[in-house]
């Protein structure tokens, strides 16, 4: 399947075309630029920038997984650095893929502790029957695949949170 969307920054004139795939991944294994995709137990919605680099992934309806035991992972992320771990934007517990369409390095810090209260919230806010929508999106550093700041918006119940955290 493919489908064209257009994106672009507010008041600029540049236009980039996005593209809805089935098949995020090139014959080399590594994400496609410029696309759009779901993936996941749940078909969270991603994109990717013009290196191929995950640039958002939102939801309007995150939910928690029901199977028990955590999913294998792809441990290898883009542009890992010496104590990165290899985070999930959307967390196993919520059913988020364990490939490279869904992983990203993040620090220690940011994977074990301020990313993780924020999903302890979403986790806790579901369990109690709440709706929770999450729009991340996704920083670099010029053409580096290593992630600078995840922007984290999201609603529990239609309340508004928003918190930048830098990797």
């Amino acid at each position: 399947m493919c489908l064209a969307y257009q994106s672009g920054s507010k008041g600029g004139t540049s236009t980039v075309q996005k593209v809805l795939t089935d098949n995020p991944f090139d014959e080399a294994g590594n994400l496609k630029p410029n696309i759009k995709y779901q993936t996941g137990e749940f078909k969270y919605n991603y994109e990717t920038d013009a290196n191929g680099r995950i640039s958002n992934w939102n939801t309007d309806n995150l939910q928690l997984t029901e199977r028990d035991g955590r999913l294998n992972y792809n441990s290898d992320s883009l542009g890992k650095i010496e104590g990165d771990h290899a985070g999930h934007l959307a967390g196993d517990r919520f059913g988020g893929s364990p490939e490279r369409d869904n992983i990203v390095s993040q620090s220690q810090n940011v994977n074990l502790s301020q990313y993780k209260k924020i999903e302890n919230q979403w986790a806790k806010a579901i369990s109690e029957g709440k709706e929770v929508t999450v729009n991340i999106d996704i920083k670099y550093d010029g053409d580096g695949f290593r992630p600078i700041e995840f922007n984290v918006e999201y609603t529990i119940d239609g309340d508004f949170f928003s918190q930048s955290i830098l990797n």
